[in-house]
């Protein structure tokens, strides 16, 4: 399997979960749509064709920290009774967010074009909404790598639920005084679609679980070391 990795910093970003409305929660990372679609946007592709590339083997695997979360109003207009009126919604983001992502497939051909890409974007990277723009620090070189299974993990995401997979391995006298612990947190996001022109529906969700602090599975899975960081492959 071939991949690179690329390192980004967003000064905000805002991953919304599908269903959110009124109250849109940020997902802690990007979910694999996100970064399906910022290997999309690189290439120049519709989110559409972007989603194809999945299907035809992309994997993707992310590794994340941000400084602090915070609560923004947005003012929006919506159409009700017939009738246009104004509405607020509180949208939570992240910010100072660094990022550490791997894009990896068995085809070398894919890989060299995808990297080829992120060094020069046809359209620009967000980290989430068009507003929150992520700026790439680095691109790295391609690499040859199969993975190993692997127990310890954090500030990533892992393919599944892992709820009952894990063990704390934090350390209180580690952890600054402002830094919220979270255990181990799981969602049903979308994995795929079904297209009909501009509209889009949802054809399959899958779970992922989203880790902060230090955990150690007791079954291990699949994973990549790039930068020092452990990644699973998604």
């Amino acid at each position: 399997m071939y991949y690179f990795d690329v390192e980004a910093f967003a000064p905000t970003a805002s991953y919304r979960l599908p269903e959110a409305h009124t109250f849109q929660q940020t997902l802690p990372l990007p979910p694999i749509t996100a970064l399906v679609g910022m290997a999309g946007a690189a290439m120049g592709l519709t989110f559409e064709q972007a989603m194809a590339t999945r299907e035809e083997g992309l994997l993707c695997a992310v590794w994340g920290r941000h400084g602090g979360e915070a609560g923004d109003l947005w003012k929006y207009r919506k159409i009700k009774s017939g009738e246009v009126i104004s509405a607020v919604l509180t949208r939570e983001i992240l910010f100072s967010l660094e990022l550490h992502i791997v894009y990896a497939h068995r085809d070398r051909k894919r890989v060299d074009a995808l990297r080829e890409a992120f060094l020069a974007p046809v359209y620009a990277l967000s980290a989430g909404t068009s507003d929150d723009l992520l700026k790439l620090r680095r691109v790295g070189d391609i690499m040859e790598n199969a993975g190993e299974p692997r127990r310890h993990f954090e500030n990533t995401v892992l393919p599944g639920d892992h709820s009952n997979n894990y063990q704390s391995a934090i350390k209180p006298e580690n952890i600054p005084v402002a830094r919220p612990v979270r255990a181990p947190r799981v969602f049903l996001l979308p994995v795929s679609f079904n297209f009909a022109g501009e509209e889009r529906r949802v054809n399959e969700r899958a779970h992922y679980t989203f880790v902060d602090t230090l955990v150690i599975l007791t079954e291990p899975l699949l994973a990549i070391t790039s930068g020092g960081k452990v990644l699973p492959l998604l």
